[in-house]
């Protein structure tokens, strides 16, 4: 039967000389399956078109029948590669590897989801990033978050930039479903609606009433989310897909029990189980037997809870893979499985006490709840205190802040206001200085033109000395007005020298006005009418009057008065 002459069963051979793990049952039973589409259709009809139709009914019946998924996507693989379309021939593999994983039937969807990856063609984006969608959802079921999340991401990548909004909402709803897992709720509930959005302006309804199941995987609000399952339901059975409405029957179910309605939840579950044994889907069936447990156990109706509990330990048992990680979750399950069962033989024996306990609870919850009260008051109180404190000192703070800044404005308008006065005085008395500088230049020309006399003839002499005389006796007349006003341009100086130096003589307070200005030895000594040498020796005995050192500026003391 497996001759090499007959091409159509070499892809049946590879799989079952290369299956690493899984029942030997199983892998006839395909076999078996491929072998039954061969002898049904004829090989005249094996062309592009029908392939894809087979494709297209595959993918329609994964959540409806995975079963005939099975059939539809293992007849395309058929004949996809009797006429060499590798496109074709992987995505058929890649539904067929999600339809076994439906059924609960992990090594063999997850080892064909792989060979579909392999297989794939590098410049066929859009069926490379249906792949990833697939291989998400397998690794979602076998608990691995990480490339769950990674390959949906590369698939929505992929979809946004070829600007696919449909498959592009597949990816919202498969994140949503990775973070159920996480779990991260409002995430999810975020990446679902999205997708929920898209499929209702698309009109997707077999998308949309995967969304709305979706919706309802975790607790909350469980009146909207019942509605949302009512929906649901309505589409998934005008389409006629069974495997979905069992899950939308299970999910109702919890929505239920979450509301405490435990009647309606166990009527729902029953409806649920019925799909699932219809299309013998065992995870629908492990979760049925989970959820009922549930609603048992809030009964109080322990030993039907453990009965459904030892149901579901002998479901999961079939689903868990030969791997370690189901190994783990093996151990898991029977763990939860005795802890209920101990948990069963206590709660038998707590229930007296409970209700006694209830009540000295609610006594300390009420001392704890009073003390807290009355700390808090307290601490209230002193923290209103702290603050009302707090608040005076700032305001006490800026006001003296305000207050030495209102000081420190006067002092510097006054000392302003003096420096003005004091700069004018001294433009005053440095104008003065220059007038009698040019007083001094103007008679020495004079005295130039009285050496130029001597050439002149007696009877011109004596006319040119009277002219001179008379010119310099104008000048000469002027210079008691001259001391006069350098006196009161320096009369508030003079007051202050001669109150720290009362000693100093009217010279010495006329030559330090002088100095004060920065005239030079020669310039005071020509105001005076004396000689340098004069002045040099008044300004030793003033320098001695006042105790200065002979490196200090006579000058600077003088300005800084």
């Amino acid at each position: 039967m497996f001759s090499k002459r007959n091409s159509k069963y070499k892809y049946m051979l590879f799989f079952v000389k290369n299956r690493p793990t899984g029942s030997f049952r199983k892998w006839m039973g395909m076999i078996l399956c491929w072998m039954i589409c061969l002898s049904v259709f004829p090989h005249d009809k094996n062309n592009s078109c029908q392939i894809q139709e087979l494709l297209d009914k595959a993918e329609e019946m994964l959540n409806a029948d995975p079963s005939k998924a099975i059939y539809y996507s293992s007849l395309a693989i058929t004949e996809a590669q009797k006429i060499g379309n590798i496109g074709c021939k992987t995505m058929g593999q890649a539904i067929l590897g999600e339809a076994y994983m439906n059924q609960g039937d992990f090594n063999i969807g997850f080892e064909i989801l792989t060979h579909a990856m392999e297989a794939c063609p590098s410049d066929s984006l859009h069926l490379k990033a249906c792949i990833f969608l697939h291989l998400s959802g397998a690794y979602l079921k076998l608990k691995d978050l990480h490339k769950a999340f990674m390959y949906v991401d590369k698939a929505a990548d992929i979809y946004r930039a070829q600007n696919d909004s449909l498959h592009l909402a597949r990816c919202y709803n498969a994140r949503g479903l990775v973070y159920i897992q996480k779990p991260d709720n409002v995430r999810a509930e975020e990446n679902f609606k999205a997708a929920l959005s898209i499929n209702r302006k698309m009109n997707n309804l077999s998308s949309l009433a995967a969304n709305l199941n979706n919706l309802c995987l975790y607790e909350g609000n469980s009146a909207e989310k019942v509605a949302l399952l009512n929906e649901a339901i309505t589409i998934n059975r005008s389409l006629g897909k069974i495997w979905s409405l069992g899950e939308n029957y299970n999910n109702l179910g919890t929505q239920y029990f979450y509301a405490h309605d435990y009647d309606h939840a166990l009527s729902a579950l029953d409806t649920a189980m019925s799909y699932a044994t219809k299309i013998n889907a065992k995870e629908l069936i492990a979760d049925n037997y989970r959820y009922r447990s549930w609603v048992y156990e809030a009964q109080r109706d322990y030993k039907k809870a453990y009965t459904y509990l030892l149901l579901l330990y002998e479901a999961e048992k079939d689903l868990l893979m030969m791997n370690e990680m189901r190994q783990i979750e093996l151990n898991i399950v029977q763990k939860h499985l005795r802890d209920k069962e101990q948990q069963m033989i206590m709660q038998e024996q707590a229930y007296q006490i409970n209700f006694l306990r209830l009540w000295i609870s609610i006594a300390v919850l009420a001392v704890i709840v009073l003390m807290l009260a009355l700390s808090y008051a307290v601490y209230h109180y002193r923290q209103k205190k702290k603050l009302v404190l707090l608040e005076a000192a700032r305001q006490l703070e800026n006001h003296e802040k305000e207050l030495m800044a209102l000081k420190l404005k006067q002092s510097e308008s006054e000392a302003q206001a003096v420096q003005q006065e004091l700069e004018h005085r001294r433009k005053e008395l440095t104008n003065l200085a220059f007038f009698i500088r040019s007083r001094n230049d103007l008679l020495a020309q004079i005295q130039e033109k009285i050496k130029a006399g001597y050439k002149l003839s007696p009877t011109e002499n004596e006319r040119h000395l009277r002219s001179i005389y008379t010119y310099i006796s104008q000048f000469s007349a002027r210079d008691t007005e001259t001391g006069v006003v350098i006196d009161e341009i320096n009369r508030q100086f003079i007051e202050r020298l001669s109150q720290l130096h009362p000693n100093l003589s009217g010279n010495e307070k006329r030559l330090s006005s002088l100095l004060r200005v920065g005239l030079s030895t020669k310039e005071i000594a020509s105001i005076i009418h004396s000689t340098p040498k004069t002045v040099n020796m008044a300004r030793y005995r003033l320098r001695k009057h006042l105790n200065l050192e002979t490196d200090d500026s006579l000058t600077e003391y003088m300005k800084q008065i």
